[in-house]
């Protein structure tokens, strides 16, 4: 029998040596600790060497009834009614990936494949689906959703088109006005459920003002919805496809009385216009447009009146009057806010006697430009009736009377040779205050020489 070795001295103080660093080793707490921490790494990284994948349940995942949409709007339908519902997926995933997954990374949804092959109204009750969502970094497989089903609501749906009223609950301050407001967009579309749709009959655009205006006032306006007793509708499936507000501008103008104002034409050389005492009725109207435009008006022009359309009213033949009246129009910009379009012309001639009538001989031609030649065939006014004081009438004779004709180039109608007819202007000498009412035709011969001629 083989006899062991007796262990040496020198051998068994080097084994005390050995257990006895260990022994001061683990004597410290926080060695013991990392040791600790180590196994416990070395076991987790057996156990995924052993499972590489686990189920688990990714709870109060919401329904997102938006996705694949375009299956039921395609076919004019649109959700009416729906609940918002929380649901359990369960789903497959690494073992390390477990802890990074949330509700986020899921998207439940409805199937709509039944919606779209039917395309009518209705209750339905649909599976859901649930994938990845698109944004998701997790990589896992989905096994089940609970609930499975879902009941929704569909309606029918249309678009309408709707002029958009505008309501400015504004005032302008004194000595302004308002203007027509406008509106941007003028016209909406509106989409949504049929018989939502049938309960509005406008759309309003509404702007509320607090102090009085001075300026244009700029603003955006919510739109609302109104059905034909003017109440306001409420509407929720019911969208707006331009936009749930509108812009609204309300001019805010500038008011003031002003003058009007006129001229005369065709006044006899001589004659004081001041003698007719003539006025416009109304004498003013009310202009509005910028402000420093409206200050700055002194008058308003009206027109012209033209004395060769001054008659004497056959009724009263000591009154005379403008057959017609002045067409009263403002510059651009400015508004005629009393709609005031025309003007009659009065004329005070008060202690005027009745018109005197006289036989005028005297015709001249005047202004006759170069290379022509006119000659009056009349020879002589009958009847032209003047008006005036009647101390200034009596002591006219028809010596005191001219007819001329203007024979510019401008009132020349013809060419060659032939007769025209002018319109003689009466004028009276030696008075300022008496004037020919009417209109004179004098018949004459005109030649106008040819350039061949001239030249």
């Amino acid at each position: 029998m083989k006899k062991t070795k007796p262990e040496t001295s020198a051998s068994s103080q080097e084994r005390a040596t050995r257990e006895g660093v260990f022994d001061r080793l683990f004597a410290h707490r926080w060695i013991t600790m990392i040791v600790s921490l180590l196994m416990a790494i070395l076991l987790w990284l057996i156990v995924l060497a052993q499972e590489p994948t686990q189920t688990i349940i990714v709870t109060g995942v919401p329904v997102s009834y938006d996705y694949n949409a375009p299956l039921y709007t395609g076919a004019s339908l649109d959700i009416s009614e729906s609940r918002d519902v929380r649901i359990n997926v369960t789903i497959t995933c690494d073992t390390n990936a477990r802890g990074n997954i949330d509700k986020s990374d899921i998207i439940v949804y409805p199937d709509y494949t039944s919606v779209s092959a039917s395309g009518q109204p209705g209750l339905y009750s649909l599976p859901l689906r649930a994938r990845r969502s698109d944004a998701s970094l997790q990589k896992f497989e989905v096994d089940s959703v609970s609930p499975s089903y879902v009941d929704i609501t569909f309606a029918k749906i249309d678009t309408r088109k709707f002029a958009v009223e505008v309501d400015a609950n504004v005032d302008a301050a004194d000595g302004y006005v308002l203007d027509t407001a406008q509106v941007s967009p003028n016209e909406v579309t509106l989409r949504g459920p049929v018989e939502e749709l049938d309960r509005i009959a406008r759309v309003r655009a509404r702007l509320e003002g607090s102090a009085p205006l001075e300026n244009t006032l700029l603003g955006s306006a919510p739109l609302d919805f109104l059905d034909a007793q003017g109440r306001v509708v409420e509407a929720d499936r019911v969208t707006v496809q331009e936009g749930e507000q509108a812009e609204v501008t309300v001019p805010v103008l500038r008011l003031r009385t002003v003058p009007l104002s006129f001229e005369f034409s065709n006044v006899p050389s001589g004659y004081d216009t001041a003698a007719l005492g003539a006025d416009l009725s109304p004498g003013a109207i009310r202009v509005a447009g910028p402000k420093e435009t409206v200050d700055a008006l002194e008058s308003i022009n009206a027109g012209i009146i033209n004395l060769t359309r001054i008659r004497i009213d056959s009724a009263d033949p000591l009154r005379i009057s403008l057959p017609e009246g002045l067409r009263i129009s403002l510059p651009e910009g400015l508004v005629n806010y009393d709609n005031i379009t025309e003007a009659s012309v009065n004329f005070h001639t008060s202690g005027y006697d009745a018109p005197r009538t006289l036989t005028v001989g005297d015709i001249r031609v005047v202004n006759v430009p170069s290379g022509v030649t006119v000659s009056a065939i009349t020879e002589e006014l009958a009847d032209v009736q003047l008006i005036g004081r009647p101390s200034e009438l009596a002591g006219l004779s028809a010596a005191d009377v001219v007819a001329l004709v203007d024979a510019s180039t401008q009132n020349i109608t013809i060419s060659g040779s032939g007769q025209q007819q002018f319109n003689a202007q009466i004028v009276v000498t030696g008075t300022d205050s008496v004037l020919a009412v009417g209109t004179y035709p004098v018949l004459c011969d005109v030649t106008v020489q040819s350039n061949d001629s001239n030249s």
